[in-house]
């Protein structure tokens, strides 16, 4: 049995003004420099080696920590070098409708994290916050834009992606399929990938500020899952029974707040 503990990041920045989104719900995605680089010790003592999911051969049983970064914050190049000083592989999804934007890489800091050996995705084009609710052509169009501008840059097809938001139904994970992704990350915590059509869909734990270094270690050492999927579970049935409180809570959160 392949079993795979995705572990998802935002932004690594101590100036929380200086990389990805400016929204107030961006605040709990954040880590410092000086937590990242702990809980990166805590994965290596727990003899973790982490992964490109490109690399995992899904017909043999094994454990793999795969370590993911969201949205394409300038902070990306940072991460980056981070894992490089370890020898260490991430996945990277980008938004590339704000590439080029104040503080989110060009596509010259795209192809930087290609050639530093990192896997380069989708995160959509204009990272729906719901992306549930969308039509499926407004779907394939989020898709489509972002593999092509991608693919354009990096010269070489876009074969993963994450979903915008993190919230998921069939639709969306059938979306993916089939605008021919190989790998879709998900924000549900999964250890064991799934498959819609050719597309593997995978789990990940979502990291927020100030969680503890300890956690993320037993985390690579596969322990704790189970409860993380216990409380998403919860937190889905009560965005489903609440759908416009959700949709009134994530309007709220989601609003630019100006440049400082």
């Amino acid at each position: 049995m392949t079993q795979l503990a995705g572990l998802m990041y935002h932004e690594i920045a101590d100036d929380p003004a200086a990389s990805g989104f400016q929204r107030p719900g961006a605040r709990n995605y954040r880590v410092t420099t000086r937590a990242f680089a702990a809980q990166l010790d805590a994965v290596a003592h727990g003899g973790a080696s982490p992964a490109l999911v490109t690399t995992v051969d899904f017909s043999h049983p094994g454990r793999h920590v795969l370590l993911t970064f969201d949205d394409g914050g300038k902070s990306a190049l940072y991460a980056s070098e981070e894992l490089q000083r370890r020898g260490w592989p991430g996945h990277f999804f980008v938004v590339t409708g704000l590439l080029g934007a104040r503080t989110f890489l060009d596509a010259a800091g795209v192809r930087e994290l290609r050639t530093a050996g990192h896997l380069v995705g989708s995160h959509s084009h204009t990272h729906p916050d719901i992306f549930k609710s969308l039509s499926p052509a407004r779907m394939a169009d989020e898709w489509r834009i972002s593999q092509d501008r991608l693919a354009q840059m990096l010269g070489e097809p876009c074969v993963a992606a994450s979903v915008p938001g993190g919230d998921i139904s069939p639709e969306v994970l059938q979306s993916a399929d089939a605008a021919g992704f190989r790998y879709l990350f998900t924000s549900e915590p999964w250890l064991r990938p799934r498959r819609v059509g050719n597309c593997c869909v995978l789990g990940r734990y979502s990291l927020k500020a100030g969680i503890d270094a300890a956690q993320v270690g037993e985390l690579a050492r596969f322990r704790g899952w189970r409860r993380a999927l216990l409380v998403r579970r919860v937190k889905v049935l009560l965005r489903d029974t609440f759908p416009h409180l959700y949709g009134r809570y994530v309007r709220r959160t989601t609003r630019e707040e100006p440049a400082a």
